[in-house]
C-alpha cells in the first residue's frame, strides 16, 4: 500500500491493520522514525504493518514540497543517493522537478549501488526514458498521457503548463491508443512496475463534490488533516475553477481506460492509494483502489495479485511473504466472502494473522475504535 506513513503511525496503524493491510510502502520517510517503528514492531509494542521505506523525496531545486531533498545538479544527486543509502533506505524516491541531468545521475548511481529508485516521472524526461533508465515503479500513471502523444513537444511539459487545463486538453486531444499499446508492451517487457493510485486521481478530480465531506470515514481523520483536504487550504487546488475539475474528470476517465490495456499486455502492477492526499483513508482506501481497478476493466484475480503476491515480487521478498507456505511470515487475511466473485468481499474481514499474532473481529473492531480516539486526540505535528 502506497502511503506517507512516518509522522502518523500511531493513528494510522490501527486503521491499516483493521483493514487487512499487513505491509506498507512508505514514499516519504524519516528513517529515524521508521527505525523506531520497526523496533516497536519487533518487541510487539505496536500493532502495525511492516514498512518498506524511502527517505526524503529527492526533487529539483527548489523542491515542490518543503523538507524534501532538493538537488541542483548531477554531483548533488549522486551524493544524495549515497547519503540516503547510508541512512538505511529501502529505495530512493524521485520527484517531478528533477532536472534531466540530476535524474540520470540518480538512475546511474542507484543502479551502481544496487538500490531501487521509484516515484514520479520527472517532467524533464519521458516515461519511455524513465523505463529505459531502470526506474522500479511509476506512481499515479504519470508520464503516460505525455508518452502516448503524437506530438513529441508534449512529452516533457514545463511544470506550470502541466497544471494548465489547456495543456491537459492538448494531451488528451493528441492521445494515440496505438502508442498506449506500444507503451504497455514496452512496460511489460521491462522491470518497471506501475502503482496507478486511482483513488487519489479520482479524489483530486472530484474535490468540488460536496459528498466527499459527508464520508463517515472522516471520523477516523484528525481535524488538521481534514482541514488540509479542503481545496481552499491546499496551494495546489485553491485557485481551481469548475472547468479545471471538469477537465480533470475527463482525464481520469481516460486514465481508467489504460488499466485494461496494461493488464492485457502483462504490465506489472501494485496497489497504492497515496494517503494523506485528499480523502485517501489509511487501510479503507486500499479497498476503494481495488474496486476502481476492477471498475476499470481489470479482472478480480489480477487486482488481488496486485495487492498481495505482486508486492512480494516487487520488493524481491517472495521468499518471506506473498503466498501461504510453510516458513513464510505468518501474515494472512481471512474473509467471509470470495473476492474472486466480488472484489468488494475484500472488506468482509473476519480475522487477521499479523506476523503470527491472531486478531479476531472483536479485536479488529477495537482497533478501529482506537483509531477514532487517536484521531480525536491527534495534534498537528507541522
Amino acid at each position: 500500500m502506497h502511503t506517507h506513513f512516518n509522522w502518523n503511525y500511531e493513528f494510522s496503524s490501527p486503521m491499516l491493520v483493521a483493514n487487512g493491510v499487513t505491509g506498507v510502502r512508505e514514499m516519504w520517510g524519516d528513517m529515524d522514525i521508521i527505525k523506531d517503528v520497526r523496533k516497536q514492531i519487533l518487541i510487539d509494542a505496536l500493532i502495525a504493518p511492516d514498512i518498506y521505506s524511502a527517505g526524503a523525496i529527492v526533487d529539483g531545486y527548489p523542491p515542490f514540497w518543503p523538507n524534501s531533498s532538493g538537488v541542483k545538479d548531477a554531483e548533488n544527486a549522486r551524493a544524495e543517493v549515497d547519503n540516503q543509502i547510508s541512512e538505511g533506505v529501502d529505495f530512493i524516491k524521485v520527484y517531478s522537478l528533477l532536472t534531466r541531468e540530476a535524474y540520470m545521475a540518480i538512475a546511474e548511481r542507484s543502479n551502481e549501488r544496487n538500490i531501487p529508485f521509484a516515484g514520479h516521472v520527472p517532467l524533464s524526461v519521458s516515461i519511455w526514458e524513465a523505463v529505459a533508465s531502470g526506474q522500479q515503479s511509476i506512481e499515479h500513471l504519470y508520464g503516460i498521457l505525455e508518452g502516448c502523444s503524437e506530438n513529441e513537444k508534449l512529452m516533457t511539459p514545463p511544470f506550470k503548463k502541466r497544471l494548465n487545463i489547456e495543456w491537459t486538453n492538448s494531451l488528451m486531444d493528441s492521445f494515440e491508443p496505438v502508442l498506449l499499446d506500444s507503451l504497455a508492451n514496452y512496460l511489460a517487457e521491462s522491470e518497471t512496475w506501475l502503482s496507478p493510485t486511482l483513488t487519489v486521481l479520482k479524489n483530486i478530480a472530484n474535490l468540488d463534490d460536496p459528498d466527499l465531506i459527508k464520508d463517515p470515514r472522516l471520523s477516523f481523520m484528525p481535524k488538521f488533516i481534514q482541514e488540509t483536504w479542503n481545496p481552499v487550504n491546499d496551494f495546489r487546488f485553491k485557485n481551481s475553477k469548475t472547468e479545471d475539475f471538469e477537465v480533470n474528470r475527463k482525464k481520469f476517465e481516460l486514465q481508467l481506460s489504460f488499466l485494461k490495456a496494461f493488464e492485457r499486455a502483462g504490465v506489472k502492477m501494485i496497489v497504492g492509494t497515496d494517503f494523506p492526499n485528499p480523502y485517501c483513508y489509511p487501510g479503507f482506501s486500499l479497498h476503494d483502489e481495488m474496486q476502481l481497478m476492477v471498475n476499470a476493466g481489470m479482472t478480480n484475480a489480477t487486482t488481488l495479485k496486485s495487492a498481495t503476491y505482486n508486492p512480494a515480487l516487487f520488493m524481491k521478498k517472495q521468499d518471506e511473504f506473498g503466498t501461504v507456505e510453510v516458513g513464510k511470515t505468518a501474515s494472512l487475511v481471512l474473509l467471509d466472502g470470495n473476492p474472486l466473485e466480488n472484489i468488494g468481499n475484500t472488506k468482509r474481514i473476519s480475522s487477521i494473522f499479523l506476523r503470527g499474532r491472531y486478531l479476531d473481529r472483536e479485536k479488529l473492531d477495537k482497533l478501529l475504535e482506537m483509531a477514532k480516539v487517536n484521531a480525536a486526540n491527534a495534534k498537528n505535528p507541522f
